[in-house]
Parts: C-alpha cells; structure tokens; sequence
C-alpha cells in the first residue's frame, strides 16, 4: 500500500502479467489485422474481493517485497494505525481492522488496483462483516466483528506515570482500553503500573516518540489519533 501502497510498488505477478497482456493485445491485433478481447485487471467489490485480489486471501502471506498479509501493508501504514509488529504477524480479525479503518482514513484509492470497485458501502463499521464468504487459501476465517473508528479523542488530564499504580483513574482505564485495541496485552483495570509503562515504551519506540515509558501529551494523542 502507499499508505497501504503506492503506485509505484511491485504487483503481485498475476496483476503483472494482466499488465503486460493489456499492453502486447492491441500490437498483436494490429498484426493479424483483427482485434482481440482483453479482460481488466480484476475488481473487488467486497472485503472478500479485495484480500483475493491482493493476496489470494492469504492473511499470513510475507513474499519479501515489504508488503503483508492480506491487505498487503506496508509496516509503515500498518505502525501509522497503531499496530505493533507486522501485518502478517497478526490475527485475521486485526488486519481486516486495520484495513477498514485504512479506508475510513484515507479511502479506496490506498489500493489502487485491487480497490477500484469499492465504495462507501464499504466504509461502515462492520460492513466487511455482512455475510460475504471469507476468503482465504488455507481454511474459512471467522467473521469479521470491528469498532468504528473513534471521532474524538478522550481529553489528556495529567501525565500517566507508574506512580499511579495505587490509583484506579478513569484516564488510565481509557488509554488501556484503547491499547489493548490496538493489540497490546495490557490489562484494563485502570491502574498504571509496570505492565502499562511497558507497552506506553513499546508503542513509543514504534511510533517515534521519546520512549520514558509515561504517556506524556505527545503519547496520549498518538494512541487516539
């Protein structure tokens, strides 16, 4: 992707060869004097469609061409949404998270190819979990249940340090829920201690931010942006 992937990034080698095949048909019709029919490279209209035509519906797929699973993330776009690790480290129903709220962000044209027959049908909450059969190359994966993406971000109150550990705040229960959203294995209890100033330093590293472990305004805003 470009945010999931530009336009200059390598096709898979099925879209490849379609490429090449729009391009060669005409100079060969011209050649026999007749025409010749081309199909276009294929269009997803649902979230099924899409992983087909990225991955063949491979959530675990990595070919090494720094794009994965799936939805084909770059670990740029994929640590951008907040997630930790890479794409195709992750479990089925993470990444058709993160791939629709790749669209709420930032729309279809993140696709370009594969994303061309989708459409805001496609954006709401759970849309992607209407019934459509899963694709996948290995086994049918479970319907996909996901959270539309918050509008506002809960107000930073004061800095949440391990010294809070005693305390149960409402501030703290917030930013656990949020991370544990985002993948990381932290209790929601509402207690900072060092479990939660653990994860605060390894969403930190990924998201280059200071990493002290205490979720400072910087910290805050990037786990809700």
């Amino acid at each position: 992707m470009s945010d999931a992937r530009t336009s200059g990034r390598q096709w898979s080698a099925g879209t490849r060869i379609r490429a090449r095949a729009l391009m060669v048909a005409p100079v060969l019709a011209a050649a026999v004097g007749g025409t010749l029919a081309v199909s276009q490279p294929a269009e997803a209209q649902t979230w099924a469609g899409l992983r087909q035509c990225e991955s063949g519906g491979d959530y675990t797929t990595n070919t090494g061409n720094g794009y994965y699973g799936a939805f084909q993330f770059s670990a740029s776009t994929w640590h951008s949404l907040g997630y930790p690790g890479l794409p195709h480290e992750a479990t089925p129903a993470v990444q058709d998270q993160a791939a629709l709220r790749l669209a709420q962000r930032s729309g279809f044209g993140q696709w370009p190819v594969c994303g061309r027959g989708m459409g805001a049908d496609q954006l709401a909450g759970g849309s992607s979990a209407s019934g459509a059969v899963q694709a996948s190359r290995s086994a049918q994966r479970a319907v996909l249940t996901t959270s539309p993406v918050a509008s506002t971000t809960p107000n930073f109150t004061r800095n949440l340090t391990a010294a809070l550990v005693g305390l149960d705040r409402a501030d703290v229960r917030a930013w656990q829920s949020r991370m544990s959203q985002l993948g990381y294995p932290i209790a929601v209890d509402g207690h900072f201690g060092p479990r939660s100033a653990a994860a605060a330093r390894a969403f930190q590293g990924s998201h280059g931010l200071a990493v002290d472990g205490i979720v400072g305004p910087a910290t805050w805003h990037a786990t809700f942006g």
